[in-house]
């Protein structure tokens, strides 16, 4: 602890009397500085000697401290929410633009925590700048409790570093959106290796020139696409679990491929969409996004705008994504979580959560719209869902702003949003 001016200055009197001369003074300080080095250097010698010994177990506890600190610095932009509801009909249909109202509050009153002792700031933003997450999870049993509460709860919280329940490697499956490439999902699969070193990844390119074609055959390149990495880095027994994670149409993409992978439906642990239109497009909406839309799926021909669109067929119930309702695939997961934002534009929020909210009025088909959500949930059991509603912070207005594009690309872009979800959720990618 620190020595106060007195209790140095009965020290130096007890030694040296009461009017000390500055030789002796100076003789005393240049004595108290060997002690100390000795002793400095007679430690660094006993860690030393400790390390070869121990090295594993020291960085595992080193690790286990970082962790912690993180997790407490990044739980502070999460809320929880507890829901007694059927999973595609939600209590507040105007749930964004509440959450949008409460994420400001936080951000105005919440105070920043001290970051963690030697840590790249860079990487920690102000918790002005940070996202703001609204988490929902659904219980069979009990009544509703909507209260925010504050994350984390230990409890139910696992380290990364922690020991795994299981045998073999975890693979993740990353696929892309609309016109991208395996690229795009290089932030979320670099934040993931960080806190899970052992686990392995297969960024998808199989539909790198291919997402404005059918989704059917997307999905079965995907799976023939997964079926060989597995053959390759996984053989026999060493695929311990198999998680998939998807940006915008690459949802539909995993959804469309997992019939085609039921051999694997055991292994089968978490599947997190990132803005994915799950239940297509709202094309009575006039927004600029949606007329944009129409004029390019009439210009290209593109034929998955048209299967999101539900314009691939005169029945609406022969129609791709109704038939994909009614395919086996969440139901394989232990967890199934769907990320949304209201400020994205490109993915309609109702959509994105697969429910029958506020916009369900402007669908083109709206009974066939609902028969779709309760098609999707059908045999999932709700404490296995959870949803996650990004209150994004956008910073300057812009085109893309305007039109909703932002929040659409920060799923890509935000390591934030990425860090504040790993880490407060390891549970969902052990």
């Amino acid at each position: 602890g620190r020595v106060s001016a007195a209790g140095l200055r009965a020290a130096l009197v007890a030694r040296l009397g009461n009017a000390p001369s500055e030789a002796e003074l100076a003789q005393q300080l240049q004595k108290g500085v060997a002690e100390v080095a000795g002793q400095v250097q007679a430690l660094w010698h006993l860690v030393m000697s400790v390390m070869p010994f121990a090295c594993h177990e020291s960085a595992a506890l080193l690790r286990i401290a970082w962790e912690e600190q993180l997790l407490d610095q990044w739980s502070m932009s999460v809320r929880r929410e507890t829901l007694h509801t059927a999973l595609g009909e939600p209590e507040d249909p105007a749930l964004g633009a509440q959450h949008d109202g409460i994420a400001q509050n936080i951000v105005r009153r919440a105070k920043a925590k001290p970051p963690p002792p030697i840590e790249d700031l860079s990487l920690i933003p102000p918790l002005e700048e940070r996202p703001v997450i609204f988490e929902q999870r659904y219980s069979a049993n009990g009544a509703a409790n909507r209260r925010y509460a504050h994350l984390p709860l230990h409890s139910e919280t696992l380290l990364p570093s922690a020991p795994k329940g299981y045998r073999g490697v975890h693979l993740f499956v990353l696929v892309h959106g609309f016109q991208g490439n395996s690229f795009d999902m290089r932030l979320m699969k670099n934040n993931l290796a960080l806190l899970f070193p052992e686990a392995i990844f297969l960024c998808s390119n199989s539909n790198e020139d291919n997402t404005e074609g059918d989704f059917g055959e997307m999905g079965i390149r995907l799976a023939q696409e997964v079926v060989n990495y597995i053959c390759d880095w996984c053989p026999g027994q060493a695929l311990g679990r198999l998680s998939f994670i998807a940006h915008s149409i690459g949802g539909l993409i995993v959804r469309s491929a997992l019939p085609l992978l039921t051999e694997y439906a055991h292994k089968m642990y978490t599947v997190l969409t990132l803005s994915t239109p799950h239940v297509g497009y709202f094309l009575k909406n006039t927004s600029l996004f949606n007329m944009g839309l129409r004029v390019l799926q009439s210009w290209r021909q593109s034929q998955c705008l048209t299967q999101l669109s539900m314009a691939d067929s005169d029945d609406p119930r022969e129609a791709f994504l109704y038939k994909l309702s009614q395919t086996k695939g969440f139901e394989f997961f232990q967890n199934v979580v769907l990320v949304s934002s209201p400020s994205d534009q490109y993915s309609p929020f109702d959509s994105a959560r697969i429910e029958i909210g506020s916009m369900c009025d402007k669908h083109l088909y709206k009974d066939v719209y609902k028969e779709m959500v309760r098609n999707i949930w059908q045999n999932v059991d709700p404490e296995r869902v959870t949803r996650f509603d990004v209150n994004f912070f956008l910073g300057e207005q812009s085109l893309d702003t305007f039109i909703g594009r932002a929040a659409h690309i920060q799923f890509l872009e935000c390591q934030a949003m990425m860090k504040i979800m790993i880490h407060n959720y390891t549970h969902m990618f052990r």
